[in-house]
């Protein structure tokens, strides 16, 4: 009798999806990744709205369904999804107003919007949106998307699972797996081999994927993917508002300028096609010089290069087939396998992560038959803390400063923006300010440390700084030693993990 109904390896933002919602129909799963939760994935923000403009979708049909999505993870995870006023600048022959204007008005038409605002046209000299602009930009579109905490999300679902009775095992590294009428995969988990058998596999590793393939099936993937490296900088704010901005670019895309906490902006993110062979992605001097030179196109006070902080990740997306047309980009590709005596096999490839529930959704009915399986269960479940109205955020955020007078509000919204009604986990029965235990910088605390080590699977300073939060540079180097060294001596003292 096999350990697990299913298997999944890949811990991204899909994988940890499909983890939740086949645990929530009563399978048994087991998550497995060889790092930390979605540690090869991007950590940059995407919006629908750029698909949109760039018509990568293939159909209406597909479009509608993307688009409800939006209102499904408003509602689901109000602390990690929130409605993104976007400003767009239309600049070029290629994108004039009618034209850009047809394609807002079927972007908010397609689905239906109870909370998402719809589009409307700007005069940038007597708006609030145009003062951070160059005055050469009079006119443009404000829109609206669903921008996604990608940090958070993919831990949200990891979380749940884990409630559901999912096993998640983080730095466990498929080595082997044997195929028969169930499938045994050798894995090691921190220098320990372990034999474990699972009824259906996921493939759902990322930028991972082919090569997990290659040990699955000892040949090519049956999705054909390309990596592609996004690089994005960190900059002092330039505007004083909510919004954001989508700044077209040469190539005919666009680029980012989001806010970021309450004194920085991220702009990106710049795409390339990546090929490192396993190793880190990291920006060059060329691509933050070229989104340092567009952002300063736009916007009246200059970015200077010394003062951004870059960083670069990778994402796995669908390879499009040589006589597709360059439009032709699906959201996501599964693929069952299942030859007759053998134990199937789905290979799951997609990029955004607001889409993520809607993918697994999709995956988990492919091979919903293979455990009798209930229907999907995810579209009016909300994520762990995300128990209050869609709206209710603000509120949230006060009633945790009254509650613990003692943190100041920058504290407290991050807090609630992380962890949504979970926040209480955290904070517990603290009086005062102390009794959060050690401050490591950028307000974070022994308490909220002790919570991503026990809850959320955090083992390094570099899983809470970069996969658990987004404070990766806000803490200095001595804080970060600092937070390591906590962490680790903490780690000793904990119980061994098994297989169960």
């Amino acid at each position: 009798m096999a350990d697990f109904d299913l298997a999944v390896i890949g811990s991204g933002a899909g994988g940890a999806a499909i983890a939740r919602d086949a645990a929530g129909r009563g399978v048994k799963v087991l998550l497995l990744d060889e790092s930390d939760l979605a540690s090869d994935a991007s950590s940059g923000p995407h919006m629908l709205v750029q698909s949109a403009l760039q018509s990568r979708c293939r159909s209406l049909g597909t479009w509608r369904a993307v688009l409800a999505e939006r209102e499904v993870m408003l509602a689901t995870a109000p602390h990690l999804a929130r409605a993104q006023r976007l400003v767009l600048l239309p600049q070029d022959s290629a994108r004039t107003p009618l034209g850009l204007r047809g394609r807002l008005f079927i972007y908010d038409h397609l689905a239906s919007r109870r909370i998402l605002p719809a589009t409307q046209a700007l005069d940038l000299t007597h708006h609030p949106f145009g003062t951070a602009l160059r005055r050469t930009f009079a006119f443009g579109f404000a829109c609206s998307d669903c921008r996604v905490d990608d940090v958070r999300l993919p831990v949200a679902n990891a979380r749940e699972a884990a409630d559901r009775g999912a096993v998640v095992r983080t730095r466990t590294r498929c080595v082997r797996a044997e195929r028969s009428e169930e499938w045994t995969l050798v894995v090691n988990a921190r220098g320990e081999r372990l034999s474990i058998a699972a009824r259906v596999l996921v493939n759902a590793a990322g930028p991972g994927l082919e090569k997990i393939a290659a040990k699955l099936c000892g040949g090519a993937s049956p999705i054909a993917i390309r990596n592609v490296k996004e690089t994005y900088i960190v900059a002092a704010r330039a505007f004083d508002h909510d919004g954001g901005y989508l700044l077209p670019d040469r190539r005919g895309g666009f680029v980012l300028a989001l806010p970021l906490g309450a004194d920085s902006m991220l702009i990106g993110p710049l795409e390339k096609a990546y090929s490192g062979a396993g190793a880190p992605a990291a920006p060059t001097a060329e691509e933050v010089a070229s989104l340092c030179a567009l952002a300063n196109h736009y916007f009246r006070h200059a970015i200077p290069l010394d003062d951004v902080s870059p960083f670069s990740c990778t994402r796995a997306i669908p390879k499009r087939a040589e006589s597709a047309p360059t439009s032709t980009v699906p959201d996501h590709v599964i693929h069952l396998d299942k030859p007759r005596g053998l134990a199937p096999l789905l290979t799951v490839c997609g990029g955004h992560a607001l889409l993520a529930r809607r993918l697994a959704e999709t995956a988990v009915d492919r091979i919903a038959r293979f455990f009798a399986a209930p229907p999907s269960w995810t579209r009016g479940a909300p994520l762990p803390g995300g128990d209050f109205a869609v709206d209710g955020l603000d509120a949230l955020v006060a009633a945790t400063e009254r509650r613990w007078p003692f943190l100041d509000a920058p504290h407290a919204r991050r807090l609630v923006s992380s962890y949504g009604t979970r926040v209480e986990r955290i904070l517990g029965t603290a009086a005062q300010a102390g009794d959060l235990g050690e401050q490591f910088g950028a307000d974070l605390t022994a308490a909220e440390i002790a919570y991503l080590m026990d809850e959320e699977w955090a083992e390094t300073a570099e899983d809470v700084l970069w996969r658990r939060s987004s404070l990766g540079l806000r803490l200095s180097a001595t804080e970060r030693a600092t937070l390591d060294r906590f962490m680790t001596t903490r780690s000793r003292a904990g119980a061994k993990k098994e297989f169960h």
